[in-house]
């Protein structure tokens, strides 16, 4: 057995990923999702399975990132850094689900809160279509410090490939739009950062930037459920108020909204203020409807209300950061009152760009936002941006039960931790005004339609905030917000964080006149804070009769604690509030008895039958102790760490920084607690070369100050036993993972093989979740070198890409050529021997190898200067030099050159191209990291897959790849292709214990290297159980369009009047495989053609047999028609087929009922080139059968076709029925003479209930021998 210790050296940049528990703004709808959008002829979204689904998004910094989904909520990560930048470092971060990717050189403008991690959440730019398929400029918002602007309205040269948009005066900011094929240079004009620095500022006076985030959007009982005809009763509808509704637009011709609208404008660049999406009409009505399309039974809160129509999403239903901003500051100018905001974005903490305009547009004029607070509950900290405003009135939904939505999200705010929403309203099965031509939500009739969300919640709070806005002519937003909020109806079920103060009531808003500060916030205090604090709760009397009021005041943790006794106290119980007047209560905290927590609750108010209330919240924080990072490299000497990765319970003390200057240090304050700390260091040494250092921190404790050195000599090396010698293939990566509390983080770190060896610190047994693995691929060494003679001496040679590769064993004498030049080989005898080079400066290795062939040599062997060390990694390809070429690491070549002085040397070579055997790795130290990390490749470990690689014609690579993840991971990044001839066969050792493995295998080998394996065949995510033995065939005939057995997402079905298809255009002997067709809609690529009928009338053509379809309710006859071609010379089998399955169809009672399409599975008894006997009968096994899910196929009829020469004739074959749709075929094949050398196959097959399949297949296996 063999430890893994020598793998092969090459030097470059690696990635470095850290996956982590933070938020980043992501902008998300304000309706629930429970809605859906009507339906789509031929849409390509599929079930779980992508149907090659890939994106590339490039970053702000100009590195670009691409993403390929692998089924089973996995995907695989690919980063291709920016000219120039192709060593640094690249952080990965998953959160809940979420994948960010941060290059190193953005860590420090993160770290000092100059940029917004939204800029770097990949999922997010993909989901609201800044990918690079979609966009070719990145939307940036940019706010400067005291300096100018350094542009105004037209493109500057001073922030490179920038043009302006827009002026946000509110938040002192511009849009902007960057240009992606230059992006890099626009990150060049902006970092500032020195090499020497250790900190760094953004250039030209920037303080802060954003992604300009994209913004979705997010009635008759709930009108009366909140209250508002007992308002209408006093002739109080909102009549004199003005509100906006910013939004999708508003279809004015609506019979509720006509003549409602007193201005409007157009945000989006759409042309028109129209509601293409129906979103707004809904809102706006819900607010102000008359109701007269519905003869008042649909009358919205505030009839007597005036709209103003601000249209900033447009007619795809979504909008721009900076198109809210504007439309903000252009509703207030317009004479706004309230403004209406169904919309939102992700969590944030109320600095972001829309709620830092939304604050000072309030401070400045007294308006009322009205924010939705975002459809991402049930999980607490998701209200979104701008419902994290300060300043904004935040609505969650309920419904008319008065039970809180399982939509709605919750607080508390991010960051501060403060309380949100502060309110909610009615918002499930709301309805209202349907704009015309649209069917957003559930249509009710031509003028209406239902729908669910925060979205529908928000507008009744609008329309309440109205109606109290004419009660009380000249309030001011703050004392609109504490009518509203003190006067709600509370839920003894809910929190303060569920459900702010509760749900609204107009009646007792606008009824009794008595009201009090709505939220109460009484401080956040430490442990060193003793001196008792006071904070004023305000209530406000408007009638003519003094009120004496009763006080109650509760509150609690989370989890029921009280704060102490005496800790929080009311100055009285009893409190008088003047006639027209107000009065106060303070409100005392001592926090030297106060219990350290985040309690909330409610201070109850009761005068009679009348009753208000305020929402009290305070936070004690845990002590705070100084903590000082350095690190000490594996000699002793102070080191580096890249990244430093700090997690706690509260992610308001996360840090993710880098300690990139030997003797650097960091310190921070952090709040007393246990924490995970993850720090990586590469190390270089004489003897072994590059090494990994790993110090992982599961549980730090921090209860004092404290100095925490990261000591590399603490790490133990990762070994990895195989039964036969092996050597690290490709990229290799190792991860940590820690549970704390509720959050989950990990981290990452990917390699180049140049990394010799790994280590990472022991650990004591870790309470809750901790995992470290490293995951490796390991072949049959390519090429191996010894000494011949003594001293023994192993040399670690690895092949130029270029090289030609040795295949079997040979010996070569050393001749050192100096730097290899034609002058170097004067005279000197280099036949058939290893030609020693050691260039200097920017070699030029192919001119290099040339000159070592035409001297005769058969390899020429570099050695780099010093400790550095190339990066190559040999590639087959047509090109190939003249001879082979190699590097020498650095700490052997020294060695080779003194033994060079003293003697002849003779060098003995080993090569195999082909590796007989693989193993793919996943060791795992799970609970706790041992003294001795060793993981033993044998059958308690791992499993055995015999995989056979069938030719399928043209080059003979091809590309494969086995991608691994664990349980909680949602990503693997930089993980690269493998070369590998075909036909072959291999034993591939894979390990068991919970890894899922995604095998890829690709028919031929683009030009594209480095990246992980794309399209090809597959399988979905699966795991091995120990000591199991698998066989594979990969490719092997019959390959066509099928449906496979077992693979969750690829079910065609139907539900309702919707047919949802999903047909792999490729699928091969094995049942689970299947494959796509590629660039069907480039002419250079796949030519697939489908055709859906309906009783013989063509309702679909398109590309592919994927979509959801529209189809009538009754019963009827369906044909789908299949097509595929694909003309590649990689491609010799199944170059062409035809497919048709005929069906009937009705809607059915149950959801989701598999389509009746026939399948037909085929066993040729081919060898690994796809070929079977010639001059023999061979009998070819097929079965029909059904989906999964639809039971067993009673076939009636069967018939199969062959022909050989390419379709010309046919002829008839006899079936043996073996029953259950099993049949054999009597196939006698002609001699290979009589033949084209393939044949082709016809199959048809009906089952009892009139079910047909018809399918063609050219070529569909070859024939071979006599």
């Amino acid at each position: 057995m063999l430890p893994l210790s020598r793998l092969r050296h090459v030097v470059a940049g690696f990635v470095l990923i850290t996956l982590a528990a933070t938020t980043g703004i992501s902008v998300s709808t304000a309706t629930s999702p429970g809605h859906h959008p009507p339906f789509a002829l031929g849409s390509t979204s599929g079930d779980g399975i992508p149907r090659g689904v890939s994106h590339t998004v490039m970053l702000v910094t100009g590195d670009v990132v691409r993403v390929e989904r692998a089924g089973a909520g996995r995907q695989v990560v690919t980063v291709e850094p920016a000219e120039g930048r192709e060593l640094i470092d690249f952080h990965q971060l998953e959160l809940d689900g979420e994948l960010f990717v941060i290059p190193h050189v953005a860590i420090p403008y993160l770290d000092g809160d100059q940029l917004d991690q939204a800029l770097f959440n990949v999922d997010q730019l993909i989901e609201q279509g800044y990918h690079d398929e979609a966009m070719d400029t990145l939307p940036l918002i940019v706010r400067y410090g005291d300096a100018a602007a350094p542009f105004g309205d037209d493109t500057t040269d001073v922030l490179a490939s920038a043009e302006h948009e827009l002026s946000l005066e509110s938040v002192d900011a511009h849009a902007i739009s960057v240009d992606k094929r230059d992006a890099a240079a626009f990150w060049d004009s902006v970092d500032n950062r020195d090499d020497a620095d250790v900190s760094a500022t953004l250039d030209h006076d920037i303080e802060m930037i954003w992604l300009d985030a994209k913004v979705e959007p997010a009635l008759e009982h709930s009108v009366e459920q909140i209250g508002a005809p007992a308002a209408w009763e006093h002739e109080l509808d909102g009549t004199g108020i003005t509100v906006a509704v910013l939004d999708t637009g508003i279809d004015t011709e609506h019979p509720d909204l006509a003549g409602k609208i007193s201005d409007e404008r157009d945000f989006t660049g759409s042309g028109s203020t129209n509601d293409l999406i129906g979103h707004g009409t809904h809102v706006a009505a819900t607010i102000a409807g008359s109701g007269a399309a519905s003869d008042g039974l649909r009358t919205g809160v505030a009839p007597g209300a005036e709209l103003l129509n601000g249209k900033v999403l447009d007619d795809g239903g979504t909008g721009l950061s900076s198109w809210i901003i504007e439309g903000m500051e252009w509703a207030v100018a317009a004479g706004a009152d309230i403004v209406n905001l169904s919309l939102g974005g992700g969590p944030t903490d109320g600095t972001d760009p829309m709620s830092l305009a939304l604050n000072a547009l309030t401070e400045e004029t007294g308006a009322l936002f009205v924010v939705a607070a975002g459809n991402s509950g049930p999980a607490s900290t998701t209200v979104g941006t701008p419902g994290s405003a300060d300043a904004a009135l935040t609505v969650g939904a309920v419904d008319r039960d008065e039970s809180l939505a399982r939509f709605s999200s919750r607080g508390p705010r991010l960051g501060d931790l403060a309380i949100k929403p502060e309110i909610t309203a009615p918002g499930v099965g709301i309805t209202a005004a349907r704009a015309a031509g649209t069917s957003m939500g559930s249509p009710v009739d031509e003028f209406y339609t239902a729908a669910n969300g925060t979205s529908m919640a928000t507008p009744h709070v609008a329309g309440a905030a109205a109606i109290l806005a004419q009660r009380h002519a000249g309030w001011t937003a703050d004392e609109l917000k504490d009518a509203l909020v003190s006067t709600s109806v509370a839920a003894a079920e809910y929190t303060a964080d569920e459900q702010g103060g509760g749900r609204v009531d107009v009646a007792r808003a606008v009824g009794p006149g008595l009201y009090a500060s709505g939220m109460v916030h009484l401080g956040t205090f430490t442990e060193d804070d003793d001196e008792h604090t006071r904070t004023d709760v305000v209530y406000t009397n408007t009638t003519d009769t003094d009120v004496d009021l009763e006080l109650d005041l509760t509150l609690t943790t989370a989890g029921g604690d009280e704060p102490g006794e005496n800790a929080v106290s009311l100055e009285q119980r009893h409190l008088r509030v003047p006639a027209g007047s107000t009065a106060s209560v303070e409100v005392v905290v001592a926090p030297d008895v106060l219990e350290r927590g985040r309690y909330s609750g409610r201070l109850t108010a009761r005068a009679g039958h009348t009753e208000v209330g305020s929402v009290i919240s305070l936070l004690k924080e845990p002590p705070m102790h100084t903590v000082t990072f350095s690190v000490t490299d594996p000699d002793g000497r102070p080191g580096t760490a890249l990244p430093l990765a700090v997690y706690g319970d509260d992610p308001r003390f996360d840090m993710v920084t880098d300690l990139w200057q030997p003797g650097q240090t960091i310190t921070r304050e952090f709040g007393e607690g246990s924490y995970y700390v993850f720090a990586n260091m590469d190390h270089w040494d004489d003897e072994y070369g590059e090494s990994a250092h790993v110090v992982v921190l599961p549980e730090l404790e921090i209860t004092e100050d404290m100095d925490v050195v990261l000591d590399a000599r603490d790490a133990v090396e990762v070994e990895i036993e195989t039964p036969k010698p092996a050597e690290q293939t490709g990229i290799y990566s190792y991860y940590a993972y820690r549970d704390i509390g509720s959050r989950t983080v990990g981290n990452a770190v990917m390699k180049f093989p140049h990394t010799e060896r790994l280590f990472v610190t022991p650990t004591e047994a870790v309470s809750g979740g901790f995992e470290f693995n490293s995951r490796w691929q390991l072949r049959a060494p390519m090429l191996t070198a010894e000494v011949v003679g003594r001293p023994r001496q192993e040399l670690d040679l690895y092949y130029y890409s270029p090289s030609i590769a040795l295949e079997g064993t040979t010996t070569l004498p050393v001749v050192h050529v100096g730097e290899g030049t034609p002058e170097d080989y004067a005279g000197v005898d280099v036949r058939d021997a290893m030609a020693l080079v050691t260039p200097s400066g920017d070699p030029d290795f192919n001119a290099l190898t040339e000159v070592a062939a035409d001297a005769g040599a058969a390899m020429a062997a570099f050695v780099p200067p010093g400790t550095y060390s190339w990066f190559s990694e040999w590639q087959p390809g047509d090109y190939r030099l003249p001879a082979m070429s190699t590097f020498v690491p650095p700490r052997q070549a020294g060695p080779l050159l003194e033994l060079l002085a003293e003697r002849d040397v003779k060098v003995r070579l080993t090569g195999m191209i082909d590796s007989p055997y693989l193993y793919d790795v996943m060791q795992v130290s799970e609970g706790r990291i041992p003294e001795r990390v060793r993981h033993v490749v044998d059958r308690d470990t791992s499993a055995t897959v015999i995989n056979r690689y069938h030719g399928t014609g043209g080059d003979e690579w091809v590309k494969e790849q086995r991608f691994g993840w664990r349980e909680w991971m949602g990503s693997v990044i930089n993980q690269t292709e493998r070369h590998l001839r075909s036909p072959h066969v291999r034993e591939e050792t894979v390990s068991s214990g919970g890894t899922l493995w995604q095998h890829r295998v690709r028919h031929d080998s683009p030009w594209l290297s480095g990246i992980p394996v794309q399209g090809g065949m597959t399988h979905l995510p699966r795991t091995y159980e120990s000591g199991e033995r698998l066989n594979t065939d990969w490719h092997q005939a019959v390959v066509r369009p099928a449906i496979p057995r077992a693979v969750d997402g690829l079910t065609s079905y139907r539900e309702g009047d919707v047919l949802t298809i999903r047909i792999p255009e490729f699928a091969d002997s094995s049942s689970d495989h299947y494959g796509f067709a590629e660039d069907a809609d480039e002419a250079w690529g796949d030519e697939v053609t489908a055709r859906l009928y309906q009783d013989e009338e063509l309702i679909f053509e398109g590309i592919g047999a994927w979509g959801d379809y529209l189809v009538a309710a009754g019963p009827a006859r369906y044909r789908l028609d299949l097509d595929v071609e694909r003309d590649q010379p990689e491609w010799e089998f199944s170059p062409r087929t035809s497919t048709t399955w005929t069906f009937t169809s009705a809607r059915p009672a149950q959801p989701e009922e598999p389509l009746p399409l026939i399948q037909i599975d085929y066993d040729v008894p081919t060898d690994v080139r796809n070929q079977a006997p010639a001059g023999r009968v061979v009998h070819l096994g097929l079965t029909a059968r059904h989906q999964d899910g639809l039971g067993e196929l009673d076939v009636v009829r069967m018939s199969v076709r062959t022909s050989y020469d390419d379709g010309t004739t046919w002829e008839d074959v006899r079936l043996l029925d073996d029953g259950a749709g099993e049949y054999r075929a009597l196939v006698r094949h002609p001699p290979l003479r009589a033949t084209d050398g393939y044949v082709w196959l016809q199959v048809e097959a009906e089952d009892d209930a009139g079910n047909i399949v018809k399918q063609t297949i050219e070529r569909a296996y070859g024939l071979g021998g006599r």
